[in-house]
């Protein structure tokens, strides 16, 4: 990579970073949306991140995704890519399905057993995120989010 882009990519990442490319290849239709997961604790099984929106009712509904991506996990951090139909707001969310089964694994009384984290990453406490305060706007250019996982 040349310096100069390296520049560009820094100065985009706000932060003084460098974005990573993503894991996989950004779908041919639609907006494309890096989504830039943080801290994952290992790199058993696989991280999915799933594209809510840009309908608010469909958050979190089983079924109402507007696109999903699976690839195995890498320990710290991965860029995966997404794609969103049309302009909007949507929401991101990621989980690290460390066993590998396709499933977001709960204890007894409901709470994760597995990673997780939300788009603009909300403060949760023993309840779902809401859409408005976990949405971001896409405009038609490659949309960045970042989401810190939670273990």
């Amino acid at each position: 990579m040349n310096f100069v882009l390296m520049m560009v990519l820094s100065a985009a990442a706000g932060n003084g970073g460098v974005l990573q490319l993503p894991v996989n290849t950004c779908p041919s239709e639609g907006k494309a949306i890096h989504v830039h997961v943080h801290g994952i604790r290992s790199a058993s099984g696989t991280v999915k991140a799933v594209l809510y929106g840009p309908d608010p009712k469909s958050f979190l509904v089983k079924g109402e995704k507007a696109d999903k991506e699976r690839e195995p996990a890498q320990e710290g951090n991965m860029t995966l890519c997404v794609a969103a139909p049309d302009v909007g707001k949507y929401a991101v969310v990621v989980y690290h399905d460390e066993n590998d089964n396709h499933k977001f694994d709960r204890n007894w009384i409901g709470l994760p057993t597995e990673g997780f984290g939300v788009s603009n990453n909300p403060s949760l406490f023993l309840a779902a995120p809401k859409f408005e305060e976990s949405s971001f706007e896409v405009t038609g250019e490659v949309t960045n989010v970042d989401v810190e996982m939670k273990y």
